[in-house]
């Protein structure tokens, strides 16, 4: 094909932005047809595992949704089993995958270690923490400490991530927005569209079929914000959750937290956190300089290196969240 022949991927893609709705529609249609054939039956035929074939005794391969703008996941879970694997010092690395990318058993992340596939990340980190020995992370807790860090993990999944998930998808837009396009390819403005009508279906199945399915609006807002003033005051004056050692607990509440605080548009529970909950704010912070120290680089350059302990001599950049703004 001659050069004026050729069409470049931005001008292919310029033509497809400016598209008139109908004309994305009938392109989409298309879209989807030619995506779905090969795609059923990718999905119906169970894939090998591990996928790592050529995989290093004893170090962990984490699948997870890829890097995004302003905090490195979107999912609390995959940002929660990064931040783990980094406080618990165990050697890992960030396997390139696609959106589709799932566990045997649909779920993501997972990791694979010496052959072996885990999916969720508290029973990665279960078997993590048994293989390597790493609970040594806990293992100085009290039995009264170790249920208390048990209840708060209930509270940030089962409630405060249920309640806050209003705001998500409220904002499905802005949230899929922090996707690098270069994840969807050359028809990035159309798949968005279809990723983010998925979401919004999802997050509507989970409110419903959650604890707080049967309250307002109002309502779970209002619980989402008493489970903040919780772990704030519980955290009172203390470095971290437990005392001046970081333990399991607070790698979850920080990934829950940054899902907050992160986040490129406004809600009652960014702004109660700033206003009220000055001390849950310091934690964030002090969690993400001592165990991402490379977070400009994985929200700018969308970078998965695991060996992030190279960037500690280097004082990590980047704000905290935007300017707070009153939320009405």
């Amino acid at each position: 094909m001659s050069d004026s022949q050729s069409v470049s991927f931005q001008e292919l893609t310029k033509a497809l932005e400016d598209l008139p709705l109908w004309g994305k529609t009938l392109v989409a249609g298309g879209v989807v047809v030619a995506f779905y054939l090969p795609y059923a039956w990718f999905t119906s035929n169970k894939r090998a595992s591990p996928i790592k074939s050529d995989f290093k005794p004893g170090v962990v391969y984490l699948y997870q949704l890829p890097r995004t703008k302003e905090l490195p996941s979107i999912s609390a879970s995959c940002l929660k089993l990064e931040t783990w694997l980094r406080m618990a010092e165990i050697p890992y690395e960030n396997v390139p995958c696609g959106l589709g990318t799932r566990g045997l058993d649909g779920a993501i992340p997972f990791i694979e270690v010496d052959g072996k596939e885990i999916s969720h990340s508290a029973l990665a980190i279960h078997h993590l923490k048994e293989k390597f020995s790493k609970g040594s992370l806990d293992d100085h807790l009290s039995d009264e400490q170790k249920a208390t860090c048990h209840a708060f993990e209930r509270l940030i999944h089962l409630s405060l991530a249920s309640s806050h998930l209003i705001y998500r998808a409220e904002n499905a837009d802005k949230l899929i927005g922090l996707i690098p396009p270069a994840n969807f390819g050359i028809f990035a403005s159309i798949f968005s569209i279809f990723v983010t009508k998925a979401y919004l279906g999802r997050c509507a199945s989970i409110i419903s079929s959650s604890s707080l399915g049967g309250y307002s609006r109002d309502q779970r807002v209002f619980l989402g914000k008493e489970d903040i003033r919780s772990l704030s005051k519980y955290l009172g004056s203390k470095h971290f959750f437990t005392g001046f050692k970081p333990t399991s607990i607070d790698a979850s509440i920080f990934a829950s937290l940054s899902q907050i605080l992160f986040v490129p548009y406004q809600s009652h529970h960014k702004q109660l956190l700033n206003d009220e909950c000055a001390n849950l704010v310091k934690f964030v912070d002090r969690m993400k300089s001592r165990f991402w120290p490379d977070w400009t680089e994985a929200t700018t350059k969308f970078t998965a290196d695991s060996n992030w302990k190279r960037k500690l001599s280097t004082p990590p950049n980047g704000s905290r969240a935007q300017t707070p703004q009153k939320f009405e």
